[in-house]
Formats: C-alpha cells, sequence, structure tokens
C-alpha cells in the first residue's frame, strides 16, 4: 500500500479509534474517568509506527502519520469530557513507543524472512529490469515558494477565505450588522476543508493544514458571538457536523479515485 492510501486510511479510521480508546467499557476498569488501560487504546497511536514499512521516506511517512495520529488525538480531547476514560501526556507517550516497538518487530521479521527465504539474483534482476527513476527534490527546491505553492494552491486559497470571513465577521460586530454573510462562509469553509485538498497535489496535508486553518478561524469567530450573545457558541456543533461530513465526502472521494484511477 502506498504512504497516502495508508495516510488516508489511518485518518478515515480515525474517530473509530478514539472510541474504542475512550467510550469502549473495558473489563479491567472500574471507576469512572480512569486512565487509558486497555489493548484497544493503543489503535489510536498506531500511526505513527506504520512508517517502519517506509524507510526509504521515512521521515515524510513519519511526519504525515504522526499528523493523522495528531489529528486523532486532538479530536479525542475535544471529546474527552464526555468520554468513559481520560487521555493523558503519559500514555500518549507510552502507546506510540510501544507502536514502533511492535512495528518494528514485524519490520525486523519480514526483512529476516526475505533474506533467508528470496534469491539474492532474483532481486537483482528486478532491479536491473526496473526502470530509472526520477531524481528526489532538493531541501531548496521543497521549499521554494513556487513549489509549495504549487503543492497547496486550495490551501492559500482556503487561508485566503478564512481570513475574509473573519474580517467580515469583525467588520459585522463593530457596526451591528446582520450576520448571515459571515455565517454562510463558514459554513461553506467548512464543507471545502476536506473538498478543496481533491484539487491539489499534497492531499493528507492539505486537509490537515485546511482542519487547522478552519479551526483557529473559526473558534475565533465564535469568540466574537459570545461577545453581544453568551450562546453563541451554540453553532458550533452545526459547524463541527458539516465539517465532519464534508470530511467523509472528501476520503471516500479520494479513496473511490486511489482504487480506480
Amino acid at each position: 500500500m502506498t504512504l497516502i492510501n495508508t495516510c488516508i486510511l489511518m485518518l478515515f479510521l480515525q474517530p473509530l479509534f478514539v472510541y474504542l480508546a475512550l467510550f469502549k467499557q473495558s473489563k479491567h476498569t472500574i471507576e469512572p474517568k480512569s486512565s487509558l488501560d486497555n489493548e484497544d487504546s493503543m489503535f489510536l497511536f498506531i500511526a505513527p509506527g506504520l512508517s517502519v514499512f517506509y524507510l526509504d521516506q521515512f521521515w515524510v511517512a513519519l511526519l504525515y502519520l504522526g499528523s493523522v495520529c495528531l489529528l486523532g488525538v486532538l479530536l479525542a480531547k475535544i471529546v474527552e469530557s464526555k468520554a468513559n476514560k481520560r487521555l493523558t501526556r503519559d500514555d500518549s507517550i507510552g502507546f506510540i513507543v510501544a507502536s514502533f516497538i511492535f512495528f518494528g518487530v514485524i519490520k525486523l521479521i519480514i526483512v529476516a524472512a526475505a533474506y533467508f527465504f528470496t534469491d539474492d539474483s532474483t532481486s537483482a534482476i528486478a532491479q536491473d529490469l526496473s526502470p530509472a527513476e526520477e531524481s528526489p527534490l532538493t531541501v531548496s527546491q521543497i521549499f521554494s515558494l513556487d513549489y509549495l505553492y504549487s503543492q497547496f494552491k486550495p490551501t492559500v486559497y482556503f487561508l485566503a477565505l478564512m481570513v475574509v470571513t473573519l474580517v467580515l465577521k469583525i467588520v459585522e460586530y463593530k457596526f451591528l450588522l446582520k450576520e448571515a454573510l459571515s455565517g454562510i462562509l463558514i459554513i461553506i469553509s467548512a464543507v471545502l476543508v476536506g473538498i478543496s485538498p481533491l484539487f491539489g497535489e499534497a492531499y493528507v496535508l492539505g486537509v490537515i493544514a485546511n482542519f487547522f486553518i478552519f479551526f483557529i478561524f473559526c473558534s475565533a469567530c465564535i469568540e466574537i458571538d459570545k461577545i453581544g450573545d453568551a450562546s453563541g457558541g451554540a453553532i458550533a456543533i452545526l459547524y463541527g457536523y458539516i465539517l465532519m461530513m464534508g470530511l467523509g465526502f472528501s476520503i471516500i472521494c479520494k479513496l473511490v479515485y486511489e482504487v480506480l484511477f
């Protein structure tokens, strides 16, 4: 499985992992709000450990899969107040280390089996017959503005939309205008969090960047609403629902595209 498909699969499974880690009752846990202690909790932290299967691009895989794990942890912290168990820093570190050890052992077993049971000459022939790979980009090329813009063009436009939305929200608050337009833009932005990266070159990082951009700017808009109305934050439930629907639709579209094309 390619790295991008693994990241998409892990991203799609994060809500299930959060449920298993925080909401599923453990037969070993009696006290409410106890720390994580059952085997299901490790699923929330398996994503970074999978990077050991991509040794040729380990640091890129660690960045992608670590970001996916971070999104799952963020979701867990958001719903922790309603959960049966609580997530602590020691739990997070321990399960991540265990994940690397577990998948590292599996990787060693696979490598050992390949060494003893695979014909080296066959591997050499296959390597000679394989087409030449393109030379990798240098660090300066990767971090150049032209390259970053070409990879994250939809995210740049999304950031501009969120800036306009926040400015409009401030103007509406200062001049006591109706908040219909800014509210519509936030709803549109919630949908675009997952949809816009489909049109870029870096889907996983685009989704992650859009998520954090939306979270920051939407939180600022909600805080402005709370100044005039203490119940103004209740609309956040609607924004969250639309956000999850857009992300789910985006992931399904990406999986269908990867499988069929």
